[in-house]
């Protein structure tokens, strides 16, 4: 049996936006782990959810980079198969888990991205991702590392402090690099919360109360390429 576990950074989302997140991963159809990681503001009700509760003594400051990594090496050293993502404030459909180890039992691939929903702070549905590319932009939460691609985890806190915000381009960016066997499914088996203007902007949404204003990504990919890299398509 295919073992997967599921890792979740967070810092200070409220736990009824936790607890959306970890009850879509403890209903998959096929049985895997939650590794819940506190960035340094640990809520103790987790402690009673059936997953795996670490509790960081700081926050990184790194947008969940670096528990995302001690996360999946947590799971990596419990001898786990696959590791997927999902950022606190986002959920599973109840076959995503099931979808991967399906492909990863045909396919054996080494790294595999899945595609998504967009979605309000309500949780209701905008549309399916117009951003998402295979070849250009997978998001953390549908991204999932199958062994042969362990040892990529570790760029999450290896990059510079200012490319964690963009930190998914910048993992594709090493996944292709690699040049990995990367498996995309394009069935929609993630739904993500839109908590920044920008993509109400792109779809011509009114702008829900309490969404931030989006990070100058053009100037982050700028400093990127200015360190000596290729560019992030």
């Amino acid at each position: 049996m295919t073992k997967v576990a599921v890792v979740t950074p967070y810092f200070d989302e409220s736990l009824t936006v936790l607890s959306d997140c970890h009850l879509s991963v403890v209903s998959q159809s096929h049985r895997c782990l939650h590794v819940i990681v506190a960035d340094g503001k640990p809520q103790a009700a987790i402690d009673d959810w059936n997953a795996h509760h670490i509790k960081l003594p700081h926050c990184h400051n790194d947008v969940g980079s670096t528990p995302r990594l001690i996360g999946a090496y947590h799971a990596i050293g419990l001898g786990y198969d696959a590791i997927a993502f999902l950022d606190a404030d986002n959920w599973f459909s109840s076959d995503h888990i099931s979808q991967v180890v399906h492909v990863i039992q045909s396919r054996d691939p080494d790294f595999l991205s899945t595609s998504r929903f967009l979605c309000r702070p309500d949780k209701s549905i905008m549309s399916d991702c117009p951003y998402t590319d295979p070849k250009k932009f997978i998001d953390t939460s549908c991204m999932i590392f199958t062994k042969r691609s362990f040892y990529l985890l570790a760029n999450w806190v290896l990059m510079p402090k200012y490319g964690h915000p963009i930190s998914d381009r910048i993992m594709l960016f090493y996944i292709r690099k690699a040049g990995l066997d990367h498996v995309h499914l394009e069935k929609n088996t993630v739904f993500y919360r839109c908590q920044k203007e920008g993509i109400y902007h792109h779809l011509g949404e009114e702008i829900p109360v309490g969404v931030a204003k989006a990070p100058d990504y053009k100037l982050l990919f700028d400093l990127w390429v200015k360190d000596g890299h290729e560019p992030l398509l």
